[in-house]
């Protein structure tokens, strides 16, 4: 720790932006040595503390929330624990929940005994941006990602269509935070074989479900179900068992209407957790996915 304080870097982002992908580019780059990784995951269910590429003592997840509310003490209070370590981490990454605001965060930071704020940055998923700005539900949380940080990280662009919708998306950007950096993150993934749809704006305030799938199931079945969610699904992760050989585990992910579905190592976690606008369309892939579960 240096004399002012553990250097601190926030990094915020709606839900399905790339937060977690980043900061384990960053890992593998060697950039983040001998750093602590504070997770807070929006849900029951801290899926993002477990895909941090990082050894388990140095990742402590903080789970329920926003950070910007309810939890907000509970990140205090672990603050205050990590100075007490008989050694106490050489940097702090801060990863928000995809609904977290950066205002109050930042206060907090600031206000922190042992603690120096150094960065505090964005993932901005440009091909939702536009999207999630139009959704009432969400749209005051996105604006305040935008605006309350000294940085924006703008990945996807590539999958916009054309070099002028990517032109409108910055636009966009540069309107609500003329002071913000602007950096384009270079693209390593292809766009969805098929748009998010438009179609039947959502409705709903924004919550989140578990579906827990203690047995192995059809992964594919569940992939197809989350695909055909629509906008009422704005993000789902988790880890499921496949009923393929060998009972493989799957890390399954939805996010701008694309899911993946890719083999990962051994863990406790088999579980989903689901955030969207709480509808009947919501409450019917709920009933589908516990169905598939077997929990209904």
């Amino acid at each position: 720790m240096t004399d002012n304080g553990i250097p601190t870097t926030l990094i915020c982002g709606f839900l399905g932006a790339g937060k977690t992908t980043h900061i384990n580019r960053l890992i593998n780059a060697g950039r983040l040595r001998n750093a602590l990784f504070l997770v807070n995951d929006f849900g029951s269910i801290n899926i993002d503390a477990e895909l941090i590429q990082s050894s388990g003592e140095q990742v402590l997840r903080l789970n329920n929330g926003c950070a910007c509310c309810g939890v907000a003490g509970n990140l205090s209070a672990q603050l205050s624990e990590i100075l007490r370590w008989q050694e106490p981490p050489e940097r702090l990454v801060f990863e928000a929940s995809g609904i977290a605001r950066p205002k109050p965060l930042r206060q907090l930071f600031a206000a922190a005994r042992g603690y120096r704020l150094t960065t505090a940055e964005t993932l901005v998923d440009a091909s939702a941006l536009q999207r999630h700005l139009a959704d009432t539900a969400v749209s005051d949380i996105v604006r305040a990602q935008v605006t309350d940080v000294d940085c924006l990280r703008v990945n996807r662009l590539n999958w916009l269509d054309g070099a002028a919708q990517q032109e409108d998306v910055l636009e966009v950007l540069r309107e609500l935070n003329p002071e913000a950096r602007l950096i384009r993150e270079a693209d390593r993934s292809g766009p969805p074989a098929k748009p998010a749809t438009a179609a039947g704006a959502p409705t709903g305030p924004v919550d989140s479900a578990t579906v827990a799938f203690p047995e192995p199931v059809d992964v594919a079945a569940v992939a197809a179900l989350l695909e055909t969610a629509g906008p009422d699904l704005l993000r789902a992760k988790g880890m499921i068992g496949s009923r393929e050989p060998g009972n493989p585990r799957y890390l399954v992910q939805t996010a701008g209407g694309r899911t993946r579905a890719i083999p990962t190592g051994p863990g406790s976690i088999r579980a989903l957790v689901l955030i969207g606008h709480r509808n009947p369309a919501f409450e019917n892939l709920l009933l589908a996915l516990r169905q598939l579960a077997g929990n209904q």
